[in-house]
């Protein structure tokens, strides 16, 4: 297989498209990022491969910023100020080859020019330079073909532990990536990273009887998506939605685990966010209690981490060319400060932090056999949603309930359906954070959170 440099354009360059843009009238500020994929794929129906495929993708992202007068001045009567508009254009090899890329830009420019932003600057080059982060696998990087072999071999192997489990259909990507970012004001830089994803389908079967579960995961080394463990707690879940049963309707006690909890937390990310914080709708101020009231659980701390080693949102510079960083956002309950790119930051008068990154939540004290305590009654634990996507602004939420368990004086019972909601400020008011951790690649931080007053909606 080819690498990356023996396969990029000749064309298709930042040279290229930086000399374009400089020549542009109206390209007051540019950015390009130049993004090429090499990516190794392989697709299975059952146990049998249907295709394999090599793909290599190489596209451009394009930002052409225009200072113009603002169309109807400032209000007040006084000579306009300046504003500051602009798109994001994805530009192929063929915009350059076959002469269209003059065109392209000029209607960047026309696009750019009908929106009225407050002026803000672009990223300079950091005098320290960027860090070293963490993001190729060897073996991804090397030979993402023989790689995926190799998952296979493994997940097939896995499901063959399971007598009553089967596979429905599977895919496998591993890629290796590589970014170059220009912009005028300086900045050049670049890095290089992989990524494996693996979807996969199970199937239980018991008499006549079948259920499925679908996993997806995204990671940027091969190991961690620890395939083995992956396959039992998934075909666990499988035969467990053979047997599971509506829940009752319940207000009280509620954990969510596993890959629930970075959705969870949506909320709380935009609400720290300097865009959040400049359109007013934030209700964080600095050093106030993120919770409003003083909490009855523990106390929240949530970074955001572009160096975390193997996150899939690491990297060196975010989009801006911003240097990556370790920024604590939540500290024991109070909001620090928010993130935000130079945008925001400059709007807003703080340093910029860069674009939110890996998801990182401090974990608790609580063993995983306390927190399902049902002494005082039943407690139910959620692992699966069909889509969990509170509402950013408020923090409510109704989602349904795709798999969990009732924890009862009886036992542990799986349960299917109904739909849990609450409001992710006020539970957090009231939660207990695991000791054990997990991660899916984005988040970082506690297995499992005990909220203690949310709402099930069932029989």
């Amino acid at each position: 297989m080819q690498t990356q440099d023996e396969t990029r354009s000749a064309a298709l360059t930042t040279e290229t498209l930086a000399g374009a843009l400089a020549n542009t009238p109206g390209a007051d500020d540019w950015q390009v990022e130049l993004l090429r994929d090499e990516e190794a794929q392989l697709y299975l129906i059952g146990e049998h491969v249907e295709s394999r495929r090599v793909v290599t993708n190489e596209r451009a992202r394009v930002t052409l910023y225009n200072d113009h007068a603002p169309a109807g001045g400032d209000g007040t009567g006084a000579a306009p100020t300046t504003a500051r508009g602009f798109t994001t254009q994805t530009l192929l090899e063929s915009d350059v080859t076959d002469g269209r890329l003059a065109t392209r830009l000029n209607d960047a420019v026309t696009i750019a020019s009908l929106t009225d932003n407050p002026p803000f600057t672009l990223a300079t080059a950091p005098a320290g330079g960027y860090p070293d982060v963490v993001t190729s696998d060897p073996l991804l990087a090397s030979d993402p073909g023989a790689a995926l072999d190799d998952a296979l071999a493994r997940l097939r192997a896995a499901i063959s532990n399971w007598g009553n489990v089967r596979l429905s259909s599977a895919e496998l990507y591993a890629t290796r990536s590589s970014r170059e970012l220009r912009n005028s004001r300086g900045l050049a830089a670049t890095d290089r990273g992989t990524q494996v994803f693996l979807d996969f389908v199970l199937i239980a079967h018991e008499g006549e009887r079948e259920a499925e579960f679908h996993a997806e995961l995204t990671r940027r080394r091969i190991s961690d998506l620890m395939i083995e463990g992956t396959v039992d707690s998934y075909a666990t879940y499988a035969r467990h939605m053979l047997v599971a049963q509506p829940p009752t309707t319940h207000q009280g006690p509620v954990i969510l685990t596993g890959d629930a909890l970075l959705s969870f937390f949506s909320p709380v990310v935009f609400q720290t966010s300097g865009q959040a914080a400049f359109m007013k709708v934030s209700r964080f101020n600095s050093g106030d209690l993120v919770t409003g009231d003083e909490p009855s659980g523990d106390r929240l701390t949530l970074l955001s981490d572009a160096t975390r080693p193997w996150g899939t949102k690491t990297a060196p510079f975010d989009r801006e060319g911003l240097p990556a960083r370790q920024v604590t956002l939540i500290r024991d309950g109070v909001f620090v400060q928010p993130w935000a790119g130079t945008r925001y930051a400059t709007y807003l008068g703080i340093h910029p932090t860069g674009d939110f990154a890996n998801l990182t939540v401090q974990p608790g004290q609580w063993p995983m056999d306390v927190l399902r305590s049902a002494a005082a009654g039943p407690v139910y634990e959620i692992v699966a949603f069909s889509w969990m996507n509170p509402d950013p602004i408020s923090g409510d939420f109704t989602v349904e309930i795709k798999l969990g368990y009732r924890h009862d004086a009886t036992g542990t019972h799986p349960i299917k359906g109904g739909s849990l909601s609450g409001n992710v400020f006020t539970a957090l008011a009231a939660a207990r954070f695991s000791a054990q951790t997990y991660s899916d690649g984005a988040y970082f931080g506690p297995a499992a959170i005990r909220f203690d007053n949310l709402t099930i909606s069932g029989e």
